[in-house]
């Protein structure tokens, strides 16, 4: 009987300490629910021999160290209940994010710096067990108008022996729906000093995962993060606020994005200061548009990105 390429399940659990080779994610807590997924079992390269002979042909290769990479998209969604972490809170530790959980309040992720975390995915491809172990990765977050808002992860892991195991019947029931992006459910955009109507945001923190190939320090490690992103915008006019302006005179500001109406749903997205390019026009039914590429900074460290699922934090105690 053929394989079949739509048979997939992923798990995924948080390390004790990296690498531990004991922890193994259950079928019944650590379920994760895929919009899409891409398996690279063996990424790396190999190691040339380049032998000089009296004679053309190929040499042969020595393989090189490898990983396993896992590209996967899920919804971006809440727990629904307050104080209580996102079923993709764990994954975003494993990128390098802290998590904070204020009770029946709020839960709060920022970017570190050091001491990341590290987890342990088990990715079954219809009967094909790939383990991947001190696992890695970076997001990207899309919310784009009449879609899903979404989360994209790109993670790089160990390598485990492959192996045959029954695609596990993984429960699923703590991913609850997302809201569709409109303006039922999201807000728009507060964009350096003005409230603005948008049709397509995206976020990616281009984090830095390498897979330390040093003799004796075979590991995967986030040595850095450039995040950026895009945006369209309705065009608010220059006499409102002149993006132009500001990209030329390197101007940064404010970027807030929040989904989600009630606290249970709430998920904001905000940075206290992004710096703009060269603001391009474009078009939707009619509507001028434009279209803003933009790059967060730091401003006391690890501080660039903040994500809230909940009620917003008191303005007496925001950074």
């Amino acid at each position: 009987m053929s394989m079949k390429t739509n048979r997939r399940a992923m798990r995924f659990a948080l390390e004790s300490e990296y690498n531990d080779g004991t922890t193994t994610p259950e079928s019944a807590t650590d379920g994760i629910l895929m919009r899409e997924i891409t398996v690279t079992p063996l990424s790396g390269g190999n190691i040339a021999r380049n032998f000089v002979r009296p004679y053309y042909g190929n040499s042969p290769q020595a393989p090189g160290e490898k990983h396993v990479e896992a590209v996967f998209e899920l919804e971006w969604n809440t727990s629904g209940k307050l104080g209580t972490p996102p079923p993709w809170g764990k994954l975003l530790r494993a990128c390098g994010w802290s998590e904070v959980i204020e009770e029946g309040e709020r839960v709060i992720y920022s970017p570190v710096s050091e001491d990341e975390d590290s987890g342990v995915f088990f990715c079954n491809v219809d009967g094909n067990l790939h383990k991947g172990r001190g696992a890695r990765g970076t997001p990207a977050i899309t919310v784009n108008a009449e879609n899903m808002p979404v989360i994209r992860f790109t993670y790089r892991a160990l390598i485990s022996p492959v192996t045959q195991e029954e695609l596990p019947n993984v429960v699923l029931s703590q991913w609850r729906a997302a809201l569709a992006v409109n303006s039922l459910n999201t807000e728009p955009l507060e964009f350096m000093g003005a409230t603005v109507p948008f049709d397509q945001f995206s976020l990616d923190m281009s984090g830095q995962v390498v897979h330390n190939k040093i003799v004796g320090s075979n590991d995967i490690e986030i040595t850095g993060r450039t995040p950026s992103g895009q945006l369209r915008i309705e065009d608010p006019g220059v006499g409102t606020v002149n993006y132009f302006q500001m990209s030329q005179n390197a101007a940064t500001g404010a970027l807030k994005l929040v989904h989600g109406k009630t606290p249970q749903e709430r998920i904001e997205l905000s940075m206290r200061k992004v710096g703009i390019e060269s603001p391009t026009y474009s078009d939707q039914d009619g509507i001028q548009m434009l279209s803003i590429n933009y790059s967060p900074e730091p401003v006391d460290g690890n501080d660039e990105v903040l994500i809230v699922v909940g009620n917003p934090i008191p303005e007496e105690e925001a950074p």
